[in-house]
C-alpha cells in the first residue's frame, strides 16, 4: 500500500516539474513576440493594404518573372521532360523504328475521350491567370509544344497542372489509381502493343484531332516491378513519332523555379505617378511575351503564320509519291546529334523582336520544317527564334532552302505543286537542303511536305516561288 502511495507521489512531482518548465518557456516565448529584436539585415514585411497601382505593378511583375529563367543559361529538355542544361543528359538515346509488332503483345485500351476536330492552342488567358503554378513558364511551354503524347500521372494537382499547361478541358475523370491514361494529339490510333516495359500506339498522324486512351495496369505484366514505362507513338511501320518516358514514383527530382521572386516585386515608387508610368511599361514589356488578348490562339499549318491556302488540299500521299519525279538536293548542314534548346539567353535579349513571343514560341515549336526565307534578316531572325546560332551555310538565290529538325531526309521528289521530303524521324538532330528552282513552276505556291518512309505526313510548309 506504501508503495501504491509513493508512485503516486512521484508521478505527481513529474506533472508538477513539466507544468513549471510549460510556464516558464511560454512566458519566454512571449517576451520574444512581443518585443522582437530588430536586425540590420531583416527583411522588410509585405505591406498587407496595396494600392490599386501597387497591386497592379505586383502582378505584372510577377507575371514577367514567371515567363523566362533568372539565370542566363541555354537549357534543354532532358528525358523525363524537364529542364537541363546539359546538352546530352544521362540516358539520352536515339531510338530505331520500333520493331516489336511481332515479338510484343497486343494490349486492349479504352477510348475514353475523342474529339476529332479539335485543334491546339498556342495561346489561352487562362495561362496568364496561373502564372503561379509555372504554366507560362518558357521552357515548359516549348516542351510541351514539342510533344503529341502525354501521360497523366499523380494526383489531381498533376492532372490540373498537365491540361491546363495545354489549355486542353475535357471535364471527364480520370482514374490514375488503376489504369495508365494518355492524351493523344494528332493521330489515328489503330492499335497497341506491349512487351516489358514498354507500350507502343501504332497508326497514322493527322493535322487535328485529340483523344485519351486508357490502359489498365494489370494489364502491363510485372508493373509494380517497373522503375519507368517507356511510351512510344509509331506509324505503322514502326518509325517513332513521339515518346515519352514515366518514372514510377519518386524520382528525386526537386520541382522546377519558375522565376516568381517576392523581393523584387515589392519595391515601388513613393510618387504615385511614377508607378502608374511604370504599369504602362510593364504592360507594353509582356505584350513581346504573350497575347494582350482574351481569346484563344489556335495552331493550324495553313493558319496564323501562313498566308496560302495550298495545305488544304488533301493528296493521297502513295499515289503522290509512286507519280512523282525525284529532285536532287543538297545536303548544307548535316548535325544529327544537335539538340535543340527550350531556353537561349539571347531570346530575353531580342524580346522587342518577339524572340519571346509565347504563341510564335510554342508555333515554331509544334513544327519540324521550315522554308528558309530569301531575306537576311528574316533568315537571320528566325534561326534567332530558333535558337540554331551554329555557322549555317549561305543558299544560292536560284536555289530554296530547307530548315529541318529531328528528322533524317533521304529524297526529295515533285508531284504537282507537291514537294515531298521524305526519311527518318530522331529525337534531335538539324540539316539544311536545298533544291534548284529551276525545275518549279514559277509564280505558285507549293506545299512541302515532311514525310516518312511508309508515307505518313508529319509536317508541312509553303513555299512560294
Amino acid at each position: 500500500m506504501n508503495r501504491l502511495i509513493m508512485i503516486t507521489n512521484k508521478q505527481k512531482l513529474l506533472i508538477l516539474a513539466i507544468s513549471v518548465i510549460f510556464i516558464i518557456l511560454s512566458a519566454a516565448l512571449i517576451s520574444m513576440l512581443e518585443f522582437p529584436k530588430t536586425k540590420i539585415n531583416d527583411i522588410p514585411t509585405k505591406p498587407q493594404n496595396l494600392s490599386g497601382s501597387q497591386k497592379d505593378n505586383k502582378r505584372l511583375k510577377e507575371i514577367l518573372s514567371s515567363i523566362v529563367p533568372g539565370d542566363n543559361k541555354i537549357l534543354y529538355e532532358d528525358d523525363f521532360r524537364k529542364t537541363s542544361s546539359s546538352k546530352n543528359p544521362a540516358g539520352t538515346l536515339d531510338v530505331r523504328p520500333a520493331n516489336i509488332q511481332n515479338s510484343g503483345d497486343s494490349l486492349s485500351y479504352d477510348t475514353i475521350y475523342s474529339d476529332e476536330e479539335y485543334l491546339r492552342p498556342i495561346y489561352v488567358n487562362s495561362w496568364k491567370q496561373a502564372y503561379y503554378r509555372g504554366w507560362l513558364y518558357l521552357p515548359r511551354k516549348l516542351i510541351y509544344a514539342r510533344h503529341n503524347l502525354f501521360a497523366y500521372t499523380g494526383n489531381s494537382a498533376n492532372i490540373l497542372d498537365i491540361e491546363g499547361e495545354l489549355g486542353f478541358y475535357p471535364n471527364i475523370s480520370i482514374d490514375n489509381e488503376n489504369y495508365l491514361n494518355f492524351l493523344i494529339y494528332d493521330f489515328d490510333l489503330e492499335n497497341a502493343v506491349k512487351r516489358g516495359n514498354r507500350i507502343v500506339f501504332f497508326g497514322k498522324p493527322l493535322k487535328k484531332g485529340v483523344q485519351i486512351v486508357s490502359i489498365k495496369k494489370e494489364d502491363i505484366n510485372n508493373y509494380e516491378n517497373y522503375n519507368n514505362i517507356i511510351v512510344q507513338l509509331c506509324t505503322p511501320a514502326g518509325y517513332e513519332l513521339d515518346y515519352q518516358n514515366i518514372a514510377l514514383g519518386n524520382t528525386g527530382k526537386t520541382p522546377e523555379d519558375y522565376g516568381i521572386d517576392d523581393d523584387t516585386v515589392l519595391t515601388y515608387s513613393e510618387n504615385n505617378s511614377d508607378l502608374t508610368k511604370q504599369n504602362v511599361r510593364l504592360r507594353q514589356e509582356l505584350t513581346h511575351y504573350i497575347s494582350d488578348s482574351s481569346q484563344e490562339i489556335y495552331f493550324q499549318q495553313n493558319g496564323g503564320y501562313q498566308t496560302s491556302d495550298v495545305l488544304d488540299t488533301n493528296i493521297d500521299l502513295e499515289e503522290a509519291f509512286n507519280s512523282s519525279k525525284p529532285l536532287g538536293h543538297k545536303l548544307l548542314y548535316n548535325n544529327l546529334k544537335y539538340k535543340s534548346p527550350v531556353y537561349h539567353p539571347d531570346w530575353k535579349k531580342n524580346y522587342d523582336l518577339e524572340w519571346c513571343y509565347l504563341p510564335r514560341k510554342i508555333y515554331l515549336n509544334m513544327k519540324e520544317i521550315f522554308v528558309l526565307p530569301s531575306d537576311t534578316d528574316v533568315l537571320n531572325d528566325l534561326y534567332g527564334e530558333l535558337g540554331f546560332f551554329e555557322k549555317s551555310p549561305s543558299i544560292n538565290k536560284k536555289n530554296a532552302g530547307f530548315f529541318i529538325k529531328n528528322f533524317s531526309v533521304d529524297s526529295v521528289h515533285l508531284f504537282e505543286n507537291n514537294i515531298i521530303v521524305t526519311g527518318t524521324p530522331c529525337r534531335k538532330g538539324v540539316q539544311i537542303i536545298s533544291i534548284p528552282k529551276t525545275t518549279l513552276a514559277k509564280n505558285t505556291d507549293f506545299a512541302v511536305r515532311l514525310v516518312t518512309k511508309d508515307l505518313c505526313e508529319i509536317d508541312a510548309d509553303v513555299l512560294k516561288n
